[in-house]
Order: structure tokens, then sequence, then C-alpha cells
């Protein structure tokens, strides 16, 4: 496929700058006849997004670029002006997130926007020599993507815009499937048959099985866009514990690893449109607090939790729903139970995404006020609290003296424990 690289008219090449009478009006600010400013008006646009007319939003990096390639700021910034920026280092571009094959993004089925702007090459440039392409042997300035086949079948990426609405790329892609662990190429495409050069890749997938897939381009050339992942053939079953009543019993104190790979949205009631698994945590063996955790190593989770004191009706109950997290940032939820009740718990993230559920529980006495627990707030605590004044023995408020606020604490639940 050919790459646009915009007008390659007057002042394109530094060797005419004098034919075009352009001139570098100083490090901050480039102008045109009329002292129309061109360079770091924030109207223009990004210094890494091609627009039709001159200059661009970073004053600074715009001045650089244009003493390389007038034309930038006299006539149009172009993709070879995008070009210019992304390699001039005054220009401060960012590598992608996903610029290197041990931190690749997480995608599944469905459009997956790319950039390759900023990008670096990788130790892995060689591409086979039946790869498809008619422009070089090497894939450049690449990005790295994680895919988890939820099939056994093939799957297909395409930059083909005639596939489906809003895919494409500005550039000449190559897109490559590895084996994540030796990046054994598996698959790879340069020049997709029946669609003007655009990537079409079809690769044979094994449900649960992950693949590396590496986008770039030839030569130097960077650029953006939108591929299609897609994936048939026979689906990978549900998990065991994909429904409410299935729930997987998993001990209090205990960390259990989650797999939604097959797994379905089912029985919830929190507003999301995540796929779930279920976990029945407990019993607890004393009244106290349930501290729940949810790490997803592939996408974000969001845990949704029940106090049950016996299983009968337990998935009709109204639940907690805790926020959506990612294992950078997890959120707990904590759950008040009392002796014998067990947590039924929704774990719900990205179909075929994986990771753990962690459970750790501190016993709360009902009573704090009961001193001598014997279930009743009378004399004999008052007389706790009296002889150990000053000291650690009769701290109920959690202060480290007995005082007058656990006197209080004390005569405010006189009575029976409740």
């Amino acid at each position: 496929m050919s790459s646009q690289i915009g007008n390659l008219g007057c002042g394109r090449r530094v060797a005419i700058v004098v034919t075009c009478g352009f001139a570098v009006a100083g490090a901050s600010s480039i102008s045109l006849a009329g002292d129309e400013p061109v360079c770091g008006d924030q109207t223009i646009g990004s210094c890494f997004v091609p627009h039709q007319v001159p200059g661009c939003s970073d004053a600074a990096c715009c001045s650089l670029v244009c003493v390389v390639d007038p034309f930038c700021c006299t006539t149009e910034w172009d993709f070879v002006c995008r070009q210019t920026a992304n390699d001039e280092p005054g220009c401060g571009v960012v590598a992608p997130a996903n610029d290197l094959a041990s931190s690749p993004m997480f995608i599944e089925p469905g459009l997956v926007p790319f950039t390759t702007i900023g990008a670096t090459d990788s130790s892995e440039l060689a591409i086979p020599a039946d790869c498809g392409g008619l422009f070089g042997d090497e894939i450049r300035r690449d990005v790295w993507f994680e895919y988890r086949a939820a099939v056994n079948g093939i799957a297909t990426i395409s930059s083909c815009p005639t596939t489906q609405p809003g895919v494409g790329s500005e550039i000449d892609l190559i897109v490559l499937a590895r084996e994540p662990s030796s990046l054994t190429v598996l698959a790879c495409n340069d020049e997709g048959l029946g669609c003007g050069g655009y990537v079409i890749l079809n690769f044979a997938v094994t449900a649960g099985t992950r693949y590396l897939i590496q986008v770039g381009g030839h030569d130097m050339e960077i650029g953006s866009g939108v591929l299609l992942l897609a994936e048939v053939g026979t689906p990978a079953p549900a998990p065991s514990n994909d429904a409410c009543a299935s729930a997987l019993a998993v001990a209090i104190g205990t960390t259990v690893s989650f797999d939604l790979l097959g797994a379905t949205r089912g029985d919830a009631t929190c507003t999301d449109t995540l796929d779930d698994v279920w976990f029945t945590v407990g019993p607890a063996k004393a009244s106290g607090k349930l501290t729940l955790q949810a790490c997803g190593s592939d996408a974000p989770t969001r845990l949704e939790v029940a106090s049950i004191a016996a299983a009968t009706g337990a998935c009709e109950l109204e639940r907690l729903c805790g926020p959506i997290t990612n294992c950078a940032t997890p959120t707990d939820l904590v759950l008040e139970m009392t002796a014998g009740a067990s947590a039924l718990v929704r774990v719900a993230s990205e179909s075929r995404s994986v990771g753990t559920l962690t459970t750790s529980y501190e016993a709360v006495a009902p009573c704090p006020a009961d001193r001598d627990g014997d279930g009743v707030v009378s004399a004999p605590d008052l007389s706790l609290i009296l002889l150990n004044w000053g000291g650690t023995g009769g701290d109920i408020n959690g202060d480290g003296t007995t005082s007058a606020p656990d006197l209080s604490l004390v005569l405010e639940a006189w009575g029976i424990c409740r």
C-alpha cells in the first residue's frame, strides 16, 4: 500500500529555501507574510497529526522542523512534517505504552486502534521472505499487542477499510503473529490479497493460547489507524463457576485464581457489561470484616458481593458493587459478616482475562464494651474499666489508654450485647 506523504511542492527540500523566499523568524515562533503565526498556534493541531495548513501547536518543535523543511510552515503540515517531528529529539515525542514486546497491550476481537508515532525499533526486525511485501524485509517502528484466543480455529487481523467501517491505516503496515516466549514467527502479512495492499493476516489459534501481535511499517514510516481482530472456530467451554448458582467455594484467608475464558455475564446487578465468574467465600468463624481484592492481569476488574447466611436464595440478594479497578491501583471491598455467614462474590472483567481474588478477615467483637465476654455489659465490665484506669487493659476506643471515653462507651452499651 502506498503511503500518503502530502504535497511535495515549494520548500519540500532545504535546497530550495531561497527560491521560496522562506525565513526562520526565531526559535519560538515562525510567521508567514502578513505576520500570521503558524508555530505555537493552539488551534492549528498537534505536530504529530498531519493537517492541511502550515505549522503546528508546539512552537519549539514547529520551529525545529521548519528549519529542516520550510514547506511545513509555508504550505502544509503533512505526513513528512510529522515524520520529521517524530525524529527530531527536541520535539519530545513520547513512545506508545506498548512499544516493547515485554509490555504488550491486551486486546480482544473487535476494533483495535494503534499508533506507531514515537515507537522505536525492536530487536525483532526481520520478516519472513514469504511475508508478501514488496518494499523490504524488515519491520520498523513497531508496537505490540497480546491476544488470547477463545476459539479453536482461525484469527484474522485486517487493516482493510472494506472489512468494517472505521478500519484502515495511514501507513503501509506489516503485521506478525509470534509465540510469546520465543518470539517465533507464526504468521506474517504485508500485502493482503484483494484489498489494495492492506494487511489481511490469517493464522491458526488454539483456545486459551496467547499470541503476540507485532505491528509496524517499512523504513522509518510512522502513523496511526484501526485494525479489526476477528476469530472463527469452536468456542472454549464456559468455566464451571460461570453462573451464580454454581459458585466455587473458597476458604477465607486464601487467594484463588480466576479465568474468564469462555465466561458470560449472568445474575449480575451492577451496571456493567463485563463477563463474570462466581465464588462463595466462607464461612466466617466469628463476626468481623471480610476484605476482598481482585487483580486482573489482562484487564480491569470489578467485584460484586453479598453476605449470605445460607445458600438458599443467595443469588437473589441485594449486593454491594465495587469500583472497576486495575492491579496498579486495586481497591479493597469490605463486607461486614456475622459468625457462620459466607459471602457470594462475583468477579467481573473482560472475557478471556485472568487474575486473582484475595480474601482476608478481621474478627471483631460484637460488643467491645463487654470486657468479661459474658454477653452483657454490666457492673463487672464497669469494674474492669475502673481497675485499668490509665492503663491499656480497659481501652475500648483504641486510643491506647483506659479513660473517660471508654467509660462512656460502657454506659452507652449497657445491657445485653446487640
